[in-house]
């Protein structure tokens, strides 16, 4: 947007959000055409009737949100560049996580298991991304202040007869011209006794932004060396080429918080900076997932209210956390993509 808009016109007494809005409506009849979640579904391939939300225009961030697998980010493009971990599997309904999980920004692991768990627990990182969404809302609107903003929000069970009965609303925003996506997740109870709950949010960044030499950096310490000495730091690493073969790396880690409640998790390399901000408050632990094998080149940043089952790290960050009958709690995790500082700044 032009200075125009924050230019009135002699006698305009309008308030500036409605100033910005008429401007745009001056100069494009119908926003919601270019600027609305817009839901579309696939028509070939292994994930045909796969349906889906498109997230636009957001800054030079586009994102597509899979309705088919509760209300996850699927693959994510940053000025151009796809810079969500593709993965070669086969498709969304093979057995098994190796040939199911298509990558994508974001996966959600649990409720009930994280890492590798047996298949009456749902198998690997269990059942929450296996569900599809009840979609309650989708709609693009007006602030008072003058911004276009998006909104995507649902709902899923998992439950069974004589079992755990855990449900998750998701909310998803957005802004126009903003490259960031805001997830708020309320996670309940609906049982009568008490449930443990797991819950990882598994965000899967790949090349471009991927790349040898690029930075991640986490408000975080290593789960052994913060109950050895109780020391708070930044766990801070460089990215490795890509090589044939290349064994997988898992850290286990405690997140620290900032002065402001919040924890931060960047990667950054010459592409650009994605920014993953969550309160160690909901979730205390950090996974940071490393795979330098040549065809699988991923980078995953993965807080939650546990690690991995197979994690390497003291039992305590493996059990999850309690909900009594009734009882739930919610989590905020936000994503934001920026132009490259430091190092790697022009």
């Amino acid at each position: 947007m032009t200075n125009e808009t924050n230019s009135p016109s002699p006698g305009d007494t309008q308030p500036w959000g409605t100033r910005r809005r008429r401007f745009v409506e001056a100069r494009s009849g119908a926003v919601e055409r270019a600027w609305a979640p817009r839901a579309v579904r696939v028509e070939d391939g292994p994930s045909i009737g796969r349906r889906q939300i498109e997230l636009r225009h957001l800054g030079g961030l586009e994102v597509t949100v899979e309705v088919d697998q509760f209300l996850d980010l699927g693959e994510a493009s940053w000025n151009g560049e796809a810079v969500s971990f593709v993965a070669p599997t086969t498709s969304p309904h093979a057995e098994g996580w190796a040939r199911r999980w298509q990558g994508g920004l974001l996966t959600t692991c649990g409720l009930t298991a994280v890492g590798v768990a047996s298949p009456a627990e749902g198998g690997m990182h269990g059942r929450a991304h296996t569900v599809p969404a009840s979609v309650t809302r989708t709609e693009g609107r007006w602030s008072d202040d003058g911004r276009y903003e998006l909104a995507v929000e649902g709902f899923l069970r998992e439950g069974a007869v004589f079992e755990q009965n855990l449900t998750l609303e998701r909310s998803i925003r957005a802004e126009v011209g903003v490259g960031r996506i805001a997830i708020h997740d309320v996670i309940r109870n609906e049982g009568f006794v008490a449930e443990p709950v797991k819950v990882l949010y598994h965000l899967n960044l790949g090349w471009p932004l991927l790349h040898g030499g690029a930075i991640v950096a986490v408000q975080a310490d290593p789960a052994v060396v913060v109950e050895a000495s109780g020391v708070a730091g930044v766990w801070r690493r460089a990215v490795d080429e890509p090589v044939a073969g290349a064994a997988e790396q898992v850290d286990a880690l405690d997140a620290v918080a900032e002065l402001d409640g919040w924890s931060t998790a960047t990667l950054t390399g010459e592409a650009g900076t994605v920014t993953i901000r969550f309160r160690p408050e909901q979730l205390p632990f950090l996974t940071i997932w490393r795979s330098a094998v040549a065809g699988s080149y991923a980078l995953g940043i993965e807080p939650g209210t546990c690690w991995p089952s197979h994690a390497v790290g003291p039992e305590r960050g493996k059990v999850g956390r309690t909900l009594e009958p009734g009882e739930s709690f919610g989590v905020d995790l936000e994503i934001v993509f920026s132009a490259a500082e430091g190092v790697f700044a022009d």
